[in-house]
């Protein structure tokens, strides 16, 4: 019983950021999250920016010690989608001259999180991206998006169908 309380309160405590950040008249892709700590970063050998929504961001908050150990820079924003998260990329990622970006991102689309939109925007975003990376020769490793058969907080979207799509789309082409 005591992993469900704990697996409650997470997904609840998501649930709370993930509305928090849809709010159209604040800043909507949270561009002020990183804003101070990008500013104190300094240049790391191969350094590493994971960059994605809740995920990504609560690997430093589950392992700060793996952290500590290497050239990390955790840049995800629980309930972002694609859109917004390309706003930033920039900031970021870009700005921060790392050697390497992980970008894990496009199941908080699909759950239309900030409204409706198609997989083949959601595939541009992220080419958007990868793209601005070989630009500034930054290496990308693209992560699959995370199966998912249903989101709690948006019952009348069944995910498992785009999902699929979306991958193969990731993986034929970039």
């Amino acid at each position: 019983m005591k992993i469900y309380n704990s697996l409650f309160a997470f997904f609840l405590l998501i649930s709370n950021l993930v509305i928090a950040q849809t709010n159209p008249n604040e800043d909507w892709a949270n561009l002020k999250k990183y804003e101070a700590e990008n500013k104190t970063v300094k240049p790391m050998k191969n350094a590493t920016v994971l960059m994605g929504d809740s995920i990504s961001e609560f690997w430093k908050a589950t392992s700060p010690d793996f952290f500590k150990k290497y050239p990390l820079l955790d840049r995800g924003i629980s309930g972002q989608t694609t859109s917004q998260i390309l706003l930033r990329f920039d900031q970021d990622v870009i700005q921060l001259k790392p050697s390497t970006v992980v970008i894990l991102a496009g199941i908080n689309d699909i759950a239309e999180n900030t409204g409706p939109i198609t997989l083949e925007e959601i595939f541009a975003n992220i080419k958007k991206m990868v793209e601005k990376a070989n630009e500034n020769k930054i290496k990308v490793v693209l992560c699959s998006v995370l199966p998912a058969n249903n989101f709690y907080w948006n019952p009348k979207i069944l995910p498992a169908d785009k999902v699929i799509m979306l991958n193969k789309m990731l993986k034929a082409t970039l």
